[in-house]
């Protein structure tokens, strides 16, 4: 009787486990797809700047998060089934998270008009090395430019860096 109940404990965990696994990638893959659709979308319809990238300056941005909160999920984490058994929401564990905040400031004849902003989850070296290897920053803005809705086009930040350059 006992090893029904055993039995029937630990197919549940697997199967939670599974489904949880499942869940997961299912979700980031529609991140993903709704996020090229986003970004498709804004580059038909929105309005584009080209920021020159000496005018971008990076800042190291990085911070501690907790690990157990419900906002804190990376894409890349792999999370073990004793792990997932043993969160806690309530336990705060802090771990570092490389960040990196690009100022870009939109100059018209020589003054600068306005200012862009946004933070990415790479290391400041990196997001600094990718940046000058390019001419420009794409950023776009809407037709009902408010000074908070727009998108600087980053996605260059999650290619390959193409060594042929250097050689």
């Amino acid at each position: 009787m006992t090893w029904t109940f055993i039995l029937i404990a630990f197919i549940l965990y697997i199967s939670l486990f599974i489904y949880n696994k499942h869940s997961k990638r299912k979700f980031n893959s529609w991140q993903k797809n709704s996020k090229a659709e986003f970004v498709n979308n804004v580059r038909e319809n929105w309005k584009e700047i080209r920021i020159k990238t000496d005018d971008c300056i990076v800042i190291n941005f990085d911070t501690k998060v907790n690990k157990n909160s419900p906002t804190y999920s990376l894409t890349n984490e792999n999370e073990t089934l004793y792990e997932w058994i043993e969160r806690d929401p309530k336990r705060i564990d802090l771990i570092d998270l490389s960040r990196s905040k690009i100022l870009c400031k939109y100059k018209l004849n020589g003054k600068t008009t306005t200012e862009f902003s946004t933070t990415v989850d790479m290391d400041k070296t990196v997001v600094e090395f990718k940046l000058r290897m390019r001419d420009f920053v794409s950023v776009y803005i809407s037709e009902e430019f408010d000074k908070e809705n727009y998108f600087i086009d980053l996605e260059f930040l999650n290619e390959e860096i193409d060594l042929t350059k250097f050689k």
